[in-house]
This record gives C-alpha cells, structure tokens and sequence, in this order.
C-alpha cells in the first residue's frame, strides 16, 4: 500500500498530523483549553496526594500499609528531590485532603478547586478540631472556586470564627497582648516599618488617616500639575510625617502642606476641598422624628473640613503665638473650630459590617471589615457602637437571600467624640432577613423586656430596633413604582440619587469586574450603557466599579465589553471572547457555632502566659498551640512519629 505525498507540503499526508498547541487556535478555544487543563491540573495534584500518602505508609513487598513510621517524609523526600520538613508537609497536605477534610479532595479530583485554594483552607481550620473543620469546609465549599485567594482567606476566616467564638477571641486577644511595631530590612536594602498584632478600631483609624491626607496630598499635587507621584509615595510620606519628629506638634492640614511641599509641591492654596467627594450630607431621612439626634452631615458637632483658609492660630510649628493647650485669641470656641477645620475627614468606605441579631445580642457571629479582614465579635460590636455620628445602612433579605430593602437610619445614640468629624463618610452595615428584623422588633419591646419575657439587649439596641422597624414600615408604605430597584424617576439624571445609589452598592456587595472584590462603596457607580449613548440612570443600567476596572471598560483598546441584561446581572466579554456572568450578591448567615469535642489545636489563655515546662508544647507568635508544636514535644518525649499517636490524646 502506497500514500500519496503532497509535493508542495512535503509530507506523507497518510502520516498523523503534529499535535497543535494553543498558538494555532482561536481565542475562544484557547480560553476553553486553558480552563480544561486547568481543571487537568488540579486532579493530577489530588492524584499526587494519594501517592505522596500512600508512600509514607507503604512496604517492601507487600501491600500491607503501616499506621506509624518514624520519619515518614524522608522516603518521599528522597525520591522527589524534596527536603525532609517539605516532604512531611506534603504527607500532612495529603492526610488532610483525603482524610480529615475528604471534601477538599474530593473538589480537587473534580478539577474545580486548585491545591493553593486547599492548602489556604487547610491551613485556617489547623487549629479546629475534625467536625469544626468540616463544617467550615461545607459552609465555604460552594464559593471557593470562585473567590480569589484572599477573599476566600477572609471567608473561610470569617467562618471560623463563627464555629468557635471562644477559641477566635482567645486567639485574638493573645495576639492583641504581644502587639508590638517592628523595624526591618527588606531584601532590597531598604527599610520596612510596620505594627504588628495591634487592635483593629485604632489600627483601621490610623490607617484611614494616612489614606486621607496621603489623597489630600495628591488632589494638591494634580492641581499643581505633578502627576508622577503615586499613592504608595504621598502614603509613606505621610505615615512617616506623623510617626516622625518632622510631625510633632502637627495637625491634618499642616502635615498635607508638608508633605506636599517635600513632593515638590505648592507651600499652600487658597481651598483645599478636602472633604471626601460622596459624604452622607445628602442622605434622605428615612428614621423622622424628634428624637434623631443631630443630623447626619454632622452639622451639631462636625465643622466643615473643606478649607484651610483663616489664621493658623494655636498651631504648633505653624508660627503659633500661643502653646496648643492655651486659649488663643478668639476664645476655646474659635481653637476648637480651628482644630476641626483642620481636620481631614476619612475617606468613605464601610467600616463594620456584621449580622442584626449579633448587634441586638442573639448570637456572636463574627464582623468583617470589607476589604481587611474578619473581626471577631466583641471587636466589630465595638467598632460599630463607636461610629454613632455617621449612618447605619440596614441590607434586609427575602428567604432566598435576594436583596429585598435597604435601610439608612440615624444610629441610636451620641456615640464616643466624633474625632473631628473624620469619620463622618464611613457607613455600619447590619444585614439580615426582612422576616428576622419583624421577628425582633416584636420580640424585643420595652415591655417585654421590663416583664422578663426576653433578655435585657440594651437600651441602645432596643432603639435600634425600633428605628429599623420604623424605615422598614416606611419602605413598604411606598408605591412599588418607587422601589429603588424598579424606579424610572432618575432616568433622566446624570447622577443617582443616594437612594438608588446605597440600592445599587447593596445589590452588588463588591466591584462587578470578574476576581475582583473591592467593597461597593469605594466604588464608581458606572452607566452600563453610557448616558452619551442612551443609558438611564436606573437600576438596571447601573453597577459598582472599581476605578481601575471602570477605565478598563472605558477603555476600547482593551478588548474588554459589558452589557446587563438583567438588573445585577453582568456579562464581560473578554478579549478572546469568552463571557463571564458575575451575578448579584447573595446573603448567607454565618452557620451557628459547632462545640469543640477533639483534644487538637488548643489555645492557652493569654492571661496566664507563664513559661511552658520542658518538653510542653510552646505557642506560636499568634498564641496558639498549633498540631505542629504539640506534634514535636510528643516525638520529643516518646521518639516516635507524629502517626503513632493518632489514636491518643497527647498528654499536654
């Protein structure tokens, strides 16, 4: 039998064809391929797993296994190339995917969870005992393929906390009780400062105060047409400014004209506009009635921040003719003004965010700080009771978790100082089912609580609830044509109302942009369909955007395209033509708390830190007696390996 061969081409044709890798396929099949060979990848590493597990129990010659040998990672490390801690590593990774958590293995042998995303898992519920651990593995399961490595960190952390109070506060306030700042060289040559193990509400203020004046810094620079610093440069100028000698004595205004003239900027401007650009000034009042406290722009006891202008009087290194504490000319009332106009307000952002029945004192599921991390309990009830001087927005669910009201109240009471109205932008965010809020406010009455009948939550969250309840019967009172979801009164508008606004930033919970999860409130409210080319200012024709992935849909080089074909709904086409649909927000309470039954991953109480006696396990950095330390005191006192007490409480 002959084969034709093709002259021009220059091969048998009868002869199989070279296989065709990705460069000589469409974009759409490359994107498909990769999404298969991403999923091939993840189930050769649930494959590695079982190999890597099976080796350090297997024998010569037989196919009987062993439960304990010493130095199990030292056979797989041997023949892999691996050291031997690397190796035992990789033998724990194993036991725990296939065996104490088999629903990690299971997803990764399925090809939709990557070994990162499990080890992260793995790694968090260390310090749980097996059915804690499980549970928090079936409550963040479902999401995790599609959440990105640290907002899956911050979820499976968040779900933790909740399965184990206790053992998240003790850890916390171990940690709290060895804060400390430390001063390093990084690798480059240069010098690296920062806190570490400091307590959340201070921590986020700082932090928020040198955001603010670092921005203040750089609106001063653009007018002054510098454009060339970045935000990481006017950041560090700043926290080093107010850690420094350079800033003693200083207020907000004096260290943003330092700065900016040590960036090379102007000495000083006549307006400054300092203030954030989408304060709570305009928010409606949706909690009337006499008793509401002071207004939500914080007109009793928040000055106006935007301008520097007038004397620089009492001002330390400012050419002051007095010293701080004295009353210049004018008066306590014209220094007090002059320190509050001199303070920067905060930029905005949601602060705490945490469930309506943890903040009435039904459960103590945890908080979180969009964008930073969980909190635990005590820390997020604190952090929210102490921002009273700006607003509280109440997200309420159907039985579906479908966004259903949204709510912005007064808070309840006068709070702490409001520290110069810095923190008037930063919004308290309570979620729960519409039916729960109905359920407690008739639960939890006055009465009720003067009988006996339920326990005494505080005054304050009784207001709380009232207030609630009051919006909430507002909101219903409505017709529905004026729903924020379904109005067509702003069509017209080029800005939405706050209204729609806080609606919209509720729906989406975080930037729409596929991966990425800035909270929605420090986000661009963009027009799907632009106004320029007949887009409406309703719901459904709006979407939270980060700034970055806003001018990366503006922007027609990029290959990128969105369209909304229903409200929340988001379609991204990108540049190899592969859609994304990134759907809307739904809410999910934090699962109640599991008890602890193991005797594995203790924590000592960090009010009796005393020195541990030899060969006790010893607390890691954060406070915790980890598997890992109590695993080497065991093999330090018995020789034997960490397989061998399996079936054993150690007894530490």
């Amino acid at each position: 039998m002959t084969t034709a061969v093709d002259p021009e081409r220059g091969h048998d044709e009868a002869a199989p064809r070279p296989h065709v890798g990705p460069e000589g396929l469409p974009g759409q099949w490359v994107d498909a391929g990769l999404s298969v060979q991403f999923a091939l990848s993840n189930v050769a590493a649930w494959q590695l797993c079982r190999w890597v597990l099976e080796c350090s129990r297997a024998k010569a010659g037989t196919a009987e296994r062993v439960a304990s040998r010493p130095r199990a990672g030292k056979a797989v490390a041997a023949s892999l190339g691996w050291s031997e801690s690397y190796g035992a590593s990789r033998i724990e990774f194993a036991r725990q995917v296939l065996e104490r958590l088999p629903r990690l293995g299971a997803a990764m042998q399925a090809g939709v969870l990557e070994e990162r995303k499990a080890s992260s898992v793995v790694d968090l519920v260390a310090d749980l005992d097996d059915a804690q651990a499980r549970a928090v593995v079936e409550e963040v399961l479902e999401q995790a393929p599609s959440l990105g490595y640290t907002e899956l960190r911050r979820l499976v952390g968040r779900v933790a906390m909740a399965v184990d109070p206790g053992w998240a506060e003790r850890r916390r306030a171990a940690a709290v009780a060895r804060r400390r700042v430390a001063l390093r060289s990084a690798p480059s040559g240069a010098a690296e400062l920062c806190g570490l193990d400091l307590p959340e509400d201070p921590a986020q203020d700082a932090h928020d105060r040198i955001v603010a004046l670092a921005h203040a810094v750089l609106r001063r620079l653009t007018r002054a047409g510098i454009t060339s610093v970045s935000v990481g440069t006017a950041e560090s100028e700043v926290m080093l400014t107010l850690t420094g000698p350079a800033g003693a004595g200083m207020y907000d205004l004096d260290v943003v004209k330092y700065v900016t003239t040590l960036l090379g900027g102007p000495a000083s401007e006549p307006d400054d506009g300092l203030g954030p650009d989408d304060g709570p000034d305009d928010v409606p009042d949706d909690d009337p009635g006499p008793d509401d406290g002071p207004g939500l722009d914080g007109s009793d006891d928040v000055p106006d921040e935007g301008s520097d202008e007038g004397p620089d009087r009492g001002r330390p290194g400012r050419g002051a003719t007095s010293e701080p504490g004295a009353a210049p000319a004018g008066g306590p009332v014209a220094r007090n003004a002059d320190r509050r106009r001199a303070a920067v307000a905060f930029r905005p952002r949601t602060v705490v965010r945490l469930e309506l029945r943890a903040v009435i004192g039904c459960d103590h599921s945890p908080g979180e700080s969009p964008g930073r991390g969980p909190l635990t309990h005590p820390a997020a009830l604190a952090m929210a009771w102490a921002r009273t001087h700006g607003r509280w927005r109440i997200r309420l669910y159907d039985e579906h978790g479908e966004l259903e009201h949204v709510l912005s109240i007064r808070p309840p009471r006068g709070g702490p100082p409001p520290v110069g109205g810095r923190r008037r932008a930063q919004v308290v965010e309570l979620t729960a089912h519409t039916h729960e809020l109905d359920a407690l406010a008739t639960a939890y009455t006055v009465d009720r609580v003067r009988a006996g009948v339920v326990p005494d939550p505080g005054a304050d969250a009784l207001d709380l609830l009232r207030r609630a309840r009051r919006a909430l019967d507002h909101e219903r009172g409505r017709p529905p044509r004026e729903h924020p979801a379904l109005t067509r009164a702003e069509a017209s508008h080029r800005f939405p109302s706050t209204r729609l606004r806080d609606w919209v930033q509720s729906r989406d919970h975080t930037c729409r942009a596929p991966g990425c999860a800035v909270d929605a409130l420090g986000t661009d409210l963009d027009h799907t369909v632009p106004v320029t080319a007949g887009g409406r200012t309703a719901a459904d024709d709006l979407g939270a955007l980060c700034r970055r992935d806003h001018l990366l849909k503006g922007d027609p080089d990029s290959g990128w395209t969105l369209r909304q074909p229903r409200p929340g709904h988001f379609e991204w086409t990108s540049p190899t033509g592969r859609v994304h649909t990134v759907l809307p927000h739904r809410y999910r309470p934090m699962p109640s708390p599991v008890a602890r039954t193991g005797s594995r991953g203790r924590l000592r109480d960090h009010g009796s830190m005393t020195p541990p006696r030899p060969g006790a396990p010893r607390p890691n950095r954060h406070g915790q007696i980890t598997d890992a330390a109590t695993d080497t005191a065991w093999h330090l006192v018995t020789r034997a390996d960490r397989t061998g007490y399996a079936t054993a409480d150690p007894p530490f």
